[in-house]
């Protein structure tokens, strides 16, 4: 016989809390990856997925605030650290395209949404035992997770040759 087990409320916020963390953290680090991209034709890409960012951050936070729970203090002071740590990006400190450091950067952001794709999966499959989840609302924000990273990695794709291709000091001098 299986009994009803009622939710771990602080272990349910805590999850939720550190998402929302996180995602000042991530929110950050697409704001300072976009200098990468200033001037080439992935900035407006960029401009997308930090506006997608920020709205799932908002979303986030109200779905917290609707499930009742609060934002824990320690939460606002880390989150407080958070931003002026995202400042500073030691993946790509020079904000150079032409280096390996701008791959690894791209993963780092690929990985943050996949952090997020995550969550959004465990509430979808968490949603039936917990009414006050809206299923339409959180696969709406799965499917905006799946499509951030799809822009992410179009923007990889797209310019893989000017990372890891040599490049001819000569190519356009003198043409």
């Amino acid at each position: 016989m299986t009994t009803a087990r009622g939710f771990d409320h602080d272990v349910y916020a805590g999850y939720l809390n550190a998402h929302l963390l996180a995602s000042e953290a991530g929110l950050r680090a697409f704001k300072s990856a976009k200098a990468t991209w200033a001037g080439s034709p992935h900035e407006q890409t960029m401009r997308l997925l930090i506006a997608h960012i920020a709205a799932d951050r908002r979303d986030l936070a109200s779905l917290i605030d609707q499930l009742g729970y609060r934002e824990s203090f320690l939460k606002l002071w880390l989150t407080n650290a958070a931003r002026v740590a995202g400042t500073f990006n030691p993946v790509n400190i020079l904000r150079l395209r032409q280096r390996p450091s701008t791959q690894l950067e791209l993963d780092t952001l690929t990985g943050m949404v996949r952090a997020k794709l995550s969550m959004w999966e465990a509430l979808i499959a968490v949603q039936p035992r917990d009414p006050r989840l809206v299923l339409s609302g959180l696969q709406e924000l799965e499917a905006r997770a799946h499509t951030q990273i799809e822009l992410i990695q179009s923007i990889s794709r797209d310019s893989v040759e000017e990372r890891f291709l040599e490049h001819d000091p000569r190519a356009g001098a003198g043409r």
